[in-house]
């Protein structure tokens, strides 16, 4: 948990590669023990960091990887956050009918795990996809 919340601080403190290289320790060591649901969230975790820096290919591959194990472990809740990244990502790449079933997918999800705001925000992000704005 600690190299996590080190790489946070230091992504957010500009030290961008710092903060993937110690993501990157952490996803060995999940690895390592076979902790899936730890190496979801550090690769959901490097995503973030990716596409803030516009590396859309290997966010694509954190989030598509972090997305396959939370649906195999049953995470609604990992399935919700992983998916939304992951589906504006792919309508930001011209994906867009794959990109809007995620979304569908996690609002539906956040109203399942009764989290107030996800899904009228979630919504209010596809609308706006299907509208072009």
């Amino acid at each position: 948990m600690t190299l996590g919340d080190i790489a946070r601080i230091r992504a957010d403190k500009g030290e961008v590669d710092a903060a993937l290289q110690l993501h990157q320790e952490r996803l060995g060591i999940f690895e390592a023990l076979g902790d899936l649901d730890g190496k979801a969230n550090t690769l959901w975790a490097m995503a973030e960091i990716e596409m803030q820096q516009e590396n859309w290919q290997a966010a694509f591959d954190h989030l598509s990887e972090s997305y396959a194990i939370n649906l195999k472990l049953g995470r609604l809740d990992g399935i919700c956050m992983v998916g939304l990244s992951l589906g504006q990502l792919l309508c930001m790449a011209g994906q867009k009918e794959e990109g809007l079933k995620l979304l569908r997918r996690s609002a539906s999800g956040f109203r399942q795990l009764g989290w107030p705001n996800y899904p009228e925000q979630v919504e209010a992000l596809i609308r706006r996809i299907e509208s072009g704005s």
